[in-house]
């Protein structure tokens, strides 16, 4: 319905690839690190942390390497804790890629393994994911069964942080159930604790479940209260999962309230983040409420394409192969259980019949010794049959998502980048130009507002592609903090703390950690025109409406991030007037090699190209400048990421 399986994030409470990058996942600088680590153990935990980052960012396929290559090593180490831990992971990518089958066996498992060794807490921790995956199934029976054992053994150990959230996934099997009054109370129970512990990410996710609530109640008022107050939470902690789910019901609640204009717009943004996490889910209910939409209306053709695109993703996750399989895996948990039991039994028998027979004569012992060890010597023959079977099979299912995982490769959008609604609001003749060179990129553009003051950034940092996106989270991350945390509005100070913070967070790192970004910052008062600018290594052009040339600020010749000589970061301030624009940029477009002789664009051109375009509007320059980049780079390939951000008063 309008949860489904998006509160993954507030259960666990421990709670962007093209091609290339999937198939250099194995070797990327996350997999060197662990492949160091030399205590089995620690390097099987390594990798449960690395598989559980990915999946909580949607990089699905990359989980799967790290909590495979962990398994192996849990089992060889027989460490049984970590072996469990991995085998959840594994169960929620599969369960997130619709893979319910696969997502269910995962979880039994792990079970089984927590089960023997006692550990209450991991019992918990997987009888959450089961609950989940049986109410997304409508098997509420099951559901609220496991729901149920994991609150009981979370409040046994008193973890508060796992009471909270089964009283939230109870609430929303009740909620399925139409049970409005029992889900509010335990959402409210919920939300009471998350309030205690100051947890940000599990109070987004109670307030989405209490606004679901009462959207089914008819009070739409309280619920878009409770949606909007869901949605900066999930943008601040980067939960894209929570976020689509968040945009989509909203969506459904402006339907509801007949502002079908804003509906769909939030429910396209709902899909957009979707797709580009691979959650089948939240493209599956964005679908059916935007055909519903469309039909009301009376885009009767879009409906009918929006309808054919539900049915192609509900067919992928709840089908009739699912209920086989949940069947089966608990079928296969009873047997594996009921097994165990008769085994020991069996065993205790023996030995009885044994004590009895020694007692009786030596010719009746011998027999009873011979007839045991045939019967051992054919079962353990039989075992070992079962065994190569199970393992042939399993290397052919691993060997054919291998073969999947090559040939599947998702578009994710980057999460930390201003959605292009604020500025618009923010910067209104304005315009960015974005063009990552390998769809996910370390250049990345920045901005929030305070006041009547906006601030907003051109950056780079080290590297493009996946190593320049994770060091660009670090980054866009440090700058938050120095304007949301410390309260900073002067340029060079942001710069100043963005810096020691980013070297801080390295400084964690049991690696030499270099990495930084360059970066344009600027701090502009709407109301006077007052311009602050700073910059690390990257310059800011200004181009006057009453004067023939291009403005230069220069930089300071240091980058933000380790260096051999640090300096406090200089603060420029500039009038400006009406009509007078400013451009802030990083190095990828003046680098572009193109054009005749497959030379440099260079700053020179760059720059004698901005002054040219000084008499058209915004929209004009940015059409221009992607013209200008396509056309000198030809059938070249794109040396670097582009990040333009062009800004008229």
């Amino acid at each position: 319905m309008q949860m489904k399986r998006f509160i993954y994030i507030s259960l666990l409470l421990f709670a962007c690839f093209g091609p290339k990058d999937v198939l250099a996942v194995v070797k990327d600088s996350t997999l060197t690190r662990i492949q160091k680590i030399k205590q089995p153990v620690k390097q099987a935990d390594a990798y449960a942390r690395a598989a559980e980052q990915c999946w909580r960012t949607g990089k699905y396929e990359q989980g799967l390497v790290y909590a495979n290559k962990g398994l192996v090593i849990a089992r060889k180490a027989g460490y049984k804790k970590g072996e469990a831990e991995l085998l959840n992971h594994i169960g929620i990518i599969y369960d997130y890629q619709g893979k319910i089958s696969e997502s269910l066996s995962s979880y039994y498992k792990a079970l089984n393994i927590q089960e023997t060794i006692n550990d209450d807490l991991g019992i918990a921790y997987t009888c959450s994911n089961l609950g989940l995956i049986y109410a997304n199934q409508k098997n509420y029976k099951s559901a609220l069964y496991y729901h149920k054992r994991s609150l009981k053994l979370r409040k046994e150990a008193n973890f508060k942080g796992g009471i909270s959230a089964s009283y939230n996934n109870l609430g929303i099997v009740y909620m399925y159930q139409k049970k409005y009054k029992l889900a509010l109370k335990n959402y409210f129970e919920s939300v009471k604790i998350d309030s205690e512990l100051k947890d940000s990410s599990g109070l987004g996710d109670s307030f989405t479940n209490v606004g679901v609530c009462y959207m089914d109640l008819g009070m739409l008022d309280s619920a878009e209260y409770y949606f909007k107050l869901a949605v900066p939470i999930r943008q601040g902690f980067g939960d894209l999962l929570g976020l689509s789910n968040s945009y989509n019901n909203l969506g459904t609640l402006y339907e509801k309230k007949n502002d079908l204009p804003k509906a769909k717009e939030y429910l396209e943004k709902g899909i957009a983040i979707g797709k580009s996490i691979g959650g089948k889910d939240i493209i599956k209910y964005g679908y059916q409420q935007l055909y519903l939409l469309e039909e009301r209306m009376g885009n009767y053709q879009q409906a009918f394409e929006n309808h054919k695109l539900f049915v192609t993703y509900g067919d992928s996750i709840t089908n009739e192969a699912n209920t086989r399989a949940q069947t089966q895996a608990e079928m296969q948990y009873k047997f594996d259980k009921e097994n165990a039991r008769k085994e020991f039994n069996d065993k205790k028998e023996r030995e009885q019949a044994q004590l009895i027979l020694w007692s009786v004569v030596v010719i009746a012992v011998i027999i009873l010794i011979f007839s045991v060890f045939l019967y051992k010597r054919w079962r353990i023959a039989k075992e070992q049959q079962l065994l190569i079977a199970q393992k042939n099979h399993l290397l052919e299912l691993k060997n054919q998502e291998i073969l999947d995982s090559i040939s599947y490769a998702k578009r994710i959008q980057s999460a930390i980048l201003p959605p292009k609604k604020l500025v618009n609001e923010w910067l209104v003749n304005s315009f960015i130009i974005y063009k990552p060179k390998d769809i996910v990129a370390g250049d990345f553009y920045w901005m929030e507002a305070m006041d009547n003051t906006i601030i907003f950034a051109a950056a780079d940092c080290t590297g493009h592609g996946v190593p320049g996106a994770l060091i660009s989270v670090v980054c866009h991350n440090a700058l938050n903090r120095s304007v949301r945390e410390f309260g900073l509005i002067d340029p060079g100070a942001i710069l100043d703390k963005t810096r020691d913070i980013i070297i801080q967070e390295f400084a964690k790192s049991e690696d030499d950690v270099n990495d930084g970004m360059d970066i344009s910052l600027c701090t502009l008062n709407t109301k006077t025109l007052e311009l602050k600018w700073s910059g690390a290594n990257n310059p800011l052009w200004v181009v006057r409406s009453l004067s023939d040339e291009v403005v230069e600020l220069k930089a300071n010749k240091q980058p933000i991030g380790k260096y051999s000589k640090y300096e406090a970061f200089d603060t420029h301030h500039v009038q400006l007037n009406a009509g007078d624009s400013i451009y802030l940029f990083t190095d990828g477009f003046a680098d572009q090699f193109g054009g005749p002789g497959a030379k440099k664009f260079k700053s020179k051109n760059m720059k004698d190209l901005i002054f040219e375009m000084k008499g058209i509007s915004m929209d004009e320059q940015k059409e221009l400048l992607e013209t200008t980049f396509e056309t000198w780079k030809g059938d070249l390939e794109q040396v670097d990421d582009v990040c333009i951000l062009g800004i008229r008063v």
